[in-house]
């Protein structure tokens, strides 16, 4: 009976720290990412947004998408029409997709 009483103190001594140290691990993690969400939220407009691609995807109407030099509406008789970047209006393929100029 000792020698079990002995043993399972020693893996509670050794399962402690560990559990501490993972907990400690996972509380810096959500911090640190929150903390860079937090950041990025945080930073002035003007300079998130200097020298940025525009995020045309969330343009969804046609109008707000011409409106925005960046971006370009894209049709299609298969798939919802949509704002992409010129970049990315360029890769869509011809078959699927025609995009204003």
């Amino acid at each position: 009976m000792a020698f079990h009483t002995t043993f399972s103190t020693s893996k509670l001594r050794i399962s402690v720290p560990i559990i501490l140290i993972l907990l400690l691990l996972q509380t810096l993690h959500a911090t640190s990412s929150s903390a860079r969400r937090n950041l990025l939220r945080s930073a002035p407009q003007s300079r998130r947004n200097n020298n940025q691609i525009p995020n045309c995807i969330h343009l969804v109407s046609e109008s707000q998408c011409s409106h925005n030099p960046k971006c370009r509406w894209c049709r299609s008789q298969s798939l919802d029409d949509t704002c992409f970047t010129k970049s990315e209006a360029w890769r869509l393929p011809l078959q699927v997709f025609s995009c204003d100029q």
